[in-house]
């Protein structure tokens, strides 16, 4: 089977079990397994394994990004400052907050 996990570009074989691979991705166990058919992942036998490149992988695949974040033009980063500042400029108040005494 060639072309099979060209992606990784570890030098040294570091694999990790469920419990391992959620601590280093800040994420529960049972949310690995649940999702498990659409994550990267190695399959020994009955064992499920994850290297640093199938956790990037799984990192890159749950990010979410804020409308605004990428330039639409060339799909470039926009400075951060200058992304703010835009945002901050469309933000309204959302009336004032009326309370109420209790006696």
């Amino acid at each position: 089977m060639t072309g099979r996990r060209t992606y990784c570009r570890c030098s040294t074989v570091q694999n990790y079990d469920y419990d391992e691979a959620a601590q280093k991705l800040r994420c529960y166990r049972r949310w690995l397994q649940n999702n498990i058919r659409n994550l990267p992942h190695q399959k020994i036998g009955d064992a499920v394994a994850f290297c640093d490149c199938e956790l990037a992988l799984i990192q890159a695949m749950s990010t979410v990004l804020p409308d605004g974040v990428l330039n639409e033009d060339d799909g470039t980063d926009q400075e951060p400052q200058e992304t703010a500042a835009r945002h901050l400029t469309t933000i309204r108040p959302s009336g004032a907050r009326r309370s109420r005494a209790v006696s």
